[in-house]
């Protein structure tokens, strides 16, 4: 009988399944291994072991960093987390039976859900993109893609034309990246690094069309001196083997497409029954949890926050890692969650495919060496949380 009763007062066991291992999601698994909550148990999973950090990515993209320095190894923090792993692709959700669905591996049971699985390329409207195209997103697919990239133009024995289309900061600083890695390669494989020509495609009247206008100039220079066209107030209608056919214009000229346009939502996300946005991404309220679905939350770029629109931008995920972490916890607990405020104003900086970056905040612009420099710090201070965890530490070993 006494045993009975020491069973029965035990809090029941809540299962937090994490779905993806974006910027939100990491740093779960880090408050996790530092302190796990009594009575929860966790897993993860994820398609790729390895995530990466969107800051630095533009940097491994121009060879300025290893692709251990720009990557976050998902296992061993997991496993210091308690974490079961999952190495499996999420292709649906049932919410009767509250399981999530993969590929090729048995559904999983939730009490609690968080999805941080980013989002993927936008080709709608332009036939052929998906077929012809490299996309940036998903990243794990797209550096293979590029190394594949790169020994093409080696031994293409001619001019390579390189066009990306979007001119947000995304493209320009993808293009600034590819530009420098590209003509390093070919001079290193003894070719003339003249034997290349790249394009910026842009549907909007400027690049960067959402930053000042100082900011906006300083990259129009750049990119002007790098010998990188720009085609702006161009809407690309169709991508076709060799080429990238424009509304209005002739067809451009292409050996290589890279497709950097506004994120679109994974779509397996509309046949779950979630709250969609009408860009198919999933609502969430200021708690980042969804209306509706009291035990399921939605983070990073695949979550539409409700209160105010926030762009794609991967330093809203790393701002939204803590409140999650800290509503995960309370939600197991029965405790009233915490809101997310995101930031008002956002510092942007974005590198140049060299050890030179360009930033701003409030309007205000700043340039130089210095600037990577500071941004460098950032980036290597933030990845330090997530790739250096001492086992010995960890409650969970």
């Amino acid at each position: 009988m006494a045993a009975e009763m020491v069973a029965s007062d035990r809090p029941a066991t809540r299962h937090v399944v994490l779905v993806g291992a974006g910027h939100a999601h990491v740093e779960v698994l880090r408050s996790f291994a530092a302190s796990a909550p009594a009575g929860v148990r966790l897993t993860l999973i994820t398609r790729a072991r390895h995530t990466p950090y969107s800051g630095m990515l533009p940097g491994l993209i121009a060879g300025l960093y290893r692709f251990e320095e720009t990557h976050i190894d998902t296992q061993p923090l997991a496993s210091a987390a308690g974490a079961n792993y999952v190495h499996a692709e999420v292709v649906g959700l049932d919410l009767s039976s509250r399981h999530v669905l993969c590929r090729d591996a048995a559904p999983v049971a939730y009490d609690i859900l968080s999805f941080d699985i980013g989002s993927t390329p936008n080709t709608e409207g332009s036939p052929g993109a998906s077929a012809h195209a490299i996309p940036v997103k998903p990243i794990d697919g797209f550096l293979s893609r590029f190394e594949a990239l790169i020994e093409r133009v080696r031994g293409r024995g001619r001019t390579s034309r390189i066009v990306v289309v979007g001119g947000g900061a995304a493209g320009v600083e993808l293009m600034l990246s590819i530009e420098r890695r590209l003509r390093a390669a070919m001079i290193q494989a003894g070719l003339g690094a003249e034997m290349l020509d790249f394009t910026l495609v842009s549907a909007s009247a400027d690049i960067l069309p959402s930053f000042p206008d100082r900011f906006r100039s300083k990259f129009r220079r750049l990119l002007q001196r790098r010998g990188i066209r720009l085609m702006l107030n161009m809407s690309v209608t169709e991508v076709a083997p060799r080429e990238v056919c424009i509304e209005g214009h002739p067809a451009l000229v292409a050996d290589e497409v890279l497709w950097v346009t506004q994120a679109a939502a994974p779509r397996w996300l509309e046949a779950t029954g979630l709250p969609l946005s009408r860009h198919g991404f999933i609502e969430v309220d200021d708690t980042l949890r969804v209306p509706g679905e009291q035990d399921i939350f939605a983070v990073g770029d695949v979550a539409a926050f409700l209160p105010r629109s926030l762009s794609k931008s991967g330093v809203y995920a790393v701002r939204q890692g803590p409140v999650l972490a800290d509503n995960i916890r309370r939600l197991a607990t029965g405790e009233r969650l915490r809101g997310y405020a995101p930031q008002r104003e956002t510092l942007y900086l974005v590198s140049t495919g060299e050890r030179h970056a360009i930033g701003t905040r409030n309007g205000f612009v700043v340039e130089g060496d210095w600037v990577w420099r500071f941004k460098d710090w950032l980036d290597r201070r933030w990845m330090r949380r997530y790739q250096i965890i001492d086992r010995r530490e960890s409650p969970h070993r």
